[in-house]
């Protein structure tokens, strides 16, 4: 029950908030983003799924009146594409998916850290520069899921991932997809 209860409250507080939260949540486009779903999608011939412009507020609500979803989504903004019970094994010819991404991210987007574990499939990190944020963008694919992940961070969620940019890059991706039980 509680798990159905949390997304309703999310949809009924997006409802209440929508005139204002329109207004305070509009952010600039992210080309980057959608042009590296788009490379997934053509790449591995497979298809994402967004989170809805519904519950997209509502979790943006959340965070205004929330203080555990302040804490939870530490970070201001983000942008997330899941693709699920699908195949990724290497079927495009042109070349490899992590060279495709730098071409596609280059000369904005500086590469953090790349993870290849044959069991769990790949983690690309890759960061920018943007006024007093920094913008990261993590690329999780396994051999059945995938997900990218772009979130805006302040300097000190910045630090912590330059610490220990594997563990964060993770932990980062489980926040933005793991709904709360």
């Amino acid at each position: 029950m509680r798990r159905t209860f949390i997304p309703l409250l999310l949809i009924v507080s997006a409802s209440l908030a929508a005139p204002t939260a329109a207004a305070v949540f509009t952010t600039k486009e992210t080309p980057e983003y959608h042009a590296v779903v788009k490379l997934i999608e053509s790449h591995y011939h497979v298809k994402h799924r967004g989170i809805p412009f519904v519950a997209n507020l509502g979790v943006k609500s959340a965070k205004v009146v929330s203080k555990s979803a302040r804490r939870v989504l530490r970070f201001g903004d983000f942008k997330l594409a899941i693709f699920e019970d699908q195949d990724f094994s290497e079927r495009d010819a042109s070349g490899d998916i992590r060279t495709r991404l730098r071409r596609t991210l280059e000369p904005h987007w500086h590469p953090l850290v790349a993870v290849r574990l044959p069991e769990e499939g790949q983690t690309l990190t890759y960061t920018k520069a943007d006024g007093d944020k920094f913008k990261v963008l993590i690329v999780v694919i396994g051999q059945r899921d995938a997900t990218v992940l772009q979130v805006n961070l302040n300097p000190e969620e910045f630090a912590k991932l330059l610490l220990n940019p594997e563990q964060q890059s993770r932990e980062l991706t489980d926040e933005a997809t793991t709904v709360e039980q």
